[in-house]
C-alpha cells in the first residue's frame, strides 16, 4: 500500500496545488461547502417525512398530530432541499465574489450576491405551464427551477454574473458621485451601470435560447449533455456510462444523482416495475432480469453517491484522534447508513478534490460490476422488491432482494472492498492536509516574527 502510495502522491498533490491556487475552483469547492447545513437538515427532514407517511399509510392511522408533524418536515424539506438551486446561486455568487475582490477592490459582495437571484430570474419563465406551449399561461415560477434541477443553471449564472459585475465595475463607465456621499450611497450608484449591463446580457442570452426552440437554459442543458444518455440502453455498458457521468458531475459540486436520474428514471424504472410485479405473482426468480437502476442506485452507491460507506470506515480506520477527518467521518457516519453523505462530499471535501477523484470513479463502477457478474450467474438474487429506499444499507438490499441473505452478504463485500479502494488515498489526502497545515503555521508564525 505504502508504495502505491508514494506513486500517485506527486501528480495528485500537484493537481490538488492547482485546484487550490485557482480562484474559480476554490470559489465553486466553498460555496458547496456553504450548502451543506441545508443539504443535511433538507435530507433528513424528507427521510423523517417519508417514514412517517408510510407509517401513517400502512397502519391506516389518522392522527392529527403525526400529520402535522409529517407536514413540518416537508415544509423543512422544502425550505432546504426544494430551493437548493437558489442556495447555490447565492453560495457560488458570494464566494466568486469574495475570491474576485481580492482583485477588483470596487466589488461590492453583498450587491454582487443580489444581482446574481436577479439574473437566475431573468433566466427562469414566468410561467408554471412553460413546459406546454399551448397551455394557459398562468403567472408563477416552477419549482423546478429552484430545486436540484436547477443547481447547475444556478452555478453558471451566479459565477458568471459576478464576473461581469466584477470587470464592468473596473470600467472608466461609470457614475461619479461627490467624496462627500455616505459610502453605501456611493457603492449602489457606482454598480448602476455594471449590473444594468449584467442584467442586460442575461436577458439577451434567454432570448436567444428561446430563438432556439428551448423554454430555458435548464431544458438547453439538458437535451444537450443529459438526454443522450437515453440512448445507452439497460445492460452493464449502459450502467457504467450512467455512473460515470453521476460521478463526474458530483465531482464538480452538481448533484450527480438528481440531474441523471431524472432523465433515466423515465427508461429504467419501468423495467425494475416489471421485475417486482413478476416476482409479486409467481414468488419466483426464474426469468426475472437485472434491472439496471438496481445496480446505480443500490450497490454501485452503498452509503450515497461515490459509495461512501467504505470511505467512512476508512477515514476512521487511518486518520488520527482529533483532525478534521475523523470528526467528519464520526458526523457522517449516522447518516451515511441511510444514503446521505452530503458531510462526506462537501466536508472532506470531494467536491474538485484531485486526490479523492481516482477513488471516487472506482469505488462505485466496481461495485457495480461486481454485483452485475455476480447477479448475472445467479450467485445472489435480483432486488425485486419496491420499497421506500430509506431503510438502513444492510436492511435495505435484505428487503430489496425479497429477504434472502444474499444481497446482504454482497454488500458486506463491496464495503470491504470499497475500504481497501480508499484506504491509499484517505492516508494521501491526510498527507496533504498535514503538510498544508504545517505550511500555514510556519507562514503565520512568520508573520507574527515580522
Amino acid at each position: 500500500m505504502k508504495v502505491n502510495v508514494e506513486k500517485l502522491q506527486e501528480p495528485l498533490l500537484k493537481a490538488s496545488g492547482w485546484v487550490q491556487q485557482n480562484s474559480i475552483l476554490q470559489a465553486i469547492k466553498n460555496a458547496f461547502i456553504m450548502t451543506i447545513p441545508f443539504s443535511i437538515i433538507g435530507s433528513f427532514s424528507n427521510l423523517i417525512k417519508m417514514q412517517l407517511d408510510a407509517w401513517i399509510k400502512s397502519a391506516h392511522i389518522n392522527n392529527v398530530w403525526l400529520t402535522n408533524t409529517s407536514d413540518l418536515f416537508g415544509y423543512i424539506n422544502t425550505a432546504t432541499l426544494g430551493i437548493i438551486g437558489i442556495i447555490v446561486v447565492l453560495c457560488s455568487s458570494y464566494s466568486y465574489a469574495r475570491e474576485l475582490q481580492k482583485k477588483y477592490q470596487t466589488v461590492n459582495v453583498f450587491l454582487a450576491v443580489i444581482l446574481a437571484l436577479a439574473a437566475y430570474f431573468v433566466m427562469v419563465p414566468k410561467n408554471i405551464n412553460f413546459a406546454d406551449p399551448k397551455a394557459k399561461i398562468i403567472e408563477g415560477f416552477a419549482t423546478s427551477f429552484f430545486d436540484y434541477s436547477g443547481m447547475f443553471t444556478g452555478l453558471i449564472v451566479g459565477m458568471i454574473s459576478v464576473y461581469i459585475y466584477a470587470r464592468l465595475s473596473k470600467s472608466k463607465i461609470k457614475i461619479k458621485m461627490p467624496d462627500s456621499v455616505p459610502q453605501n450611497i456611493f457603492d449602489s450608484f457606482a454598480s448602476l451601470i455594471p449590473i444594468t449591463g449584467a442584467l442586460f446580457i442575461f436577458g439577451i442570452v434567454r432570448i436567444i435560447i428561446q430563438s432556439l426552440g428551448f423554454v430555458s437554459l435548464i431544458e438547453l442543458i439538458s437535451e444537450v449533455l443529459i438526454k443522450p444518455l437515453l440512448t445507452v440502453g439497460t445492460g452493464l455498458p449502459a450502467i457504467i456510462v450512467v455512473i460515470l457521468v453521476e460521478q463526474i458531475l458530483w465531482f464538480l459540486g452538481l448533484h450527480g444523482f438528481n440531474i441523471v436520474w431524472g432523465v433515466m428514471s423515465a427508461f429504467w424504472l419501468p423495467l425494475f416495475l416489471q421485475d417486482v410485479a413478476k416476482y409479486a405473482a409467481t414468488q419466483s426468480f426464474a426469468g426475472i432480469s437485472i434491472a439496471p437502476n438496481t445496480m446505480t442506485n443500490v450497490y454501485a452507491m452503498i452509503g450515497g453517491s461515490g459509495a461512501t460507506f467504505g470511505l467512512l470506515i476508512a477515514m476512521l480506520i487511518f486518520t488520527r484522534k482529533g483532525e478534521k477527518e475523523r470528526e467528519i467521518a464520526k458526523l457522517g457516519f449516522i447518516p451515511g447508513c441511510f444514503g446521505i453523505n452530503e458531510p462526506i462530499i462537501f466536508g472532506l471535501p470531494i467536491v474538485l478534490n484531485p486526490i479523492m477523484f481516482i477513488p471516487w470513479i472506482v469505488a462505485p463502477l466496481m461495485n457495480a460490476i461486481i454485483a452485475y457478474v455476480v447477479t448475472k450467474i445467479g450467485w445472489v438474487v435480483p432486488l425485486v422488491v419496491l420499497n421506500s429506499g430509506n431503510e438502513p444499507i444492510f436492511l435495505s438490499t435484505w428487503i430489496l432482494g425479497a429477504f434472502h441473505t444474499s444481497p446482504v452478504v454482497l454488500t458486506l463485500v463491496l464495503v470491504i472492498l470499497d475500504v481497501l479502494v480508499y484506504a491509499p488515498f484517505v492516508i494521501l489526502n491526510q498527507r496533504s492536509e498535514r503538510a498544508q497545515f504545517a505550511k500555514e503555521a510556519k507562514l503565520a508564525a512568520a508573520a507574527s516574527e515580522s
